[in-house]
């Protein structure tokens, strides 16, 4: 489900805001919003088509109609205006462990920091020991979270994730939990380098097979580790997430998690213009309400009347109109 994502987006926004200074009402009902859609045992997607989002503890008419758009659009406006009136070093902040909104102000504040190039600085000059409630060990815990943030940062060469890659698959295979398994995003589109690589499985034991993977010799740090999902980090510092789908939505889910967001928000456009709705879960029939499931990322483009578009083209720089006309060049058609 998309819960996660949604979740994720307006915790940002809450954030943003609180960076930002805004009333604490405004930030609360974000939040509130957000762990919400968290704890939904539904999926937001359907119960966003169902009308009913409203329905959802501490979503207001305003936020259910940025959902909506979110939905629709794969982006969300308000969201993105934010983001412009807070200048990107110090959102960057937030993305180490330990440092939330009201620390950051409170840095901010006593230290003038805005970056985590100044943090580092403070932290390693022992300034911020000195600061009420933090102390040596706060001091230090942060410079280790500064210095795995920069490991995991730096994008990961295709030469380096795809032996690593084939190592955790072969080791999950072994593990005999997975059914189907495939990479997905930038790695799967071979672009040069990739960020956080995502693999995903399909399995009949989804706990196991989530236990299995957290157990491989590779795994330095588990991250996070639920029923269908876990996170972990490698002794190279580079991160992994392994997503355990149902076995007839791979198909949809792998499209989901390979195209670029520009060139799946395009998709997503096309199957509403046929009569579709499409996630990573299914097709769906709008008139009939009738779910299509695809076994393979291929079968979703042929079910959109398109030819079937390889990974390593879908970036949204006209391989959709492509292959609407039957202008794909030969070398990347599929039987």
């Amino acid at each position: 489900m998309r819960n996660s994502e949604l979740a994720r987006l307006l915790y940002d926004i809450s954030e943003l805001l609180e960076i930002k200074g805004e009333s604490t009402f405004k930030i609360r009902a974000y939040a509130k919003a957000a762990r919400a859609i968290e704890g939904l045992t539904e999926d937001i997607e359907k119960v966003a088509h169902e009308k009913r989002l409203k329905e959802i503890p501490g979503v207001g008419e305003s936020i259910a109609e940025k959902l909506e758009e979110y939905l629709v659009a794969g982006k969300l406006t308000y969201h993105e205006d934010l983001k412009k009136q807070v200048p990107e070093e110090l959102h960057e902040l937030l993305r180490i462990p330990g440092i939330g909104p009201k620390t950051l102000q409170f840095l901010n504040k006593e230290l003038g920091i805005k970056s985590v190039d100044e943090l580092d600085r403070a932290a390693k000059e022992h300034r911020l020991r000195r600061l009420p409630h933090f102390g040596e060990t706060k001091e230090e815990n942060i410079l280790k979270a500064i210095k795995r943030y920069r490991q995991r940062s730096t994008r990961i060469p295709l030469g380096t994730a795809l032996p690593l890659v084939r190592e955790i698959i072969d080791g999950l295979k072994k593990s005999g939990f997975i059914e189907k398994i495939e990479p997905a995003g930038s790695l799967r589109r071979r672009k040069e380098t990739v960020g956080d690589i995502d693999i995903l499985a399909t399995s009949k034991d989804q706990e196991a097979a989530i236990e299995a993977f957290v157990r491989l010799p590779l795994v330095d740090e588990i991250l996070g580790k639920g029923l269908t999902k876990a996170t972990i980090v490698t002794g190279d510092a580079i991160q992994v997430d392994l997503r355990i789908v149902e076995s007839r939505s791979f198909g949809t889910s792998l499209q989901y998690f390979t195209g670029s967001k520009e060139h799946n928000i395009k998709l997503r456009d096309l199957a509403r213009q046929k009569g579709f709705k499409l996630s990573e879960y299914d097709l769906e029939e709008v008139s009939s309400g009738k779910k299509i499931y695809c076994e393979s990322d291929d079968e979703v483009y042929k079910k959109l009347g398109l030819s079937s578009i390889p990974p390593e083209i879908r970036e949204d720089t006209g391989e959709i109109e492509a292959a609407l006309e039957g202008r794909l060049p030969k070398k990347w058609l599929r039987p």
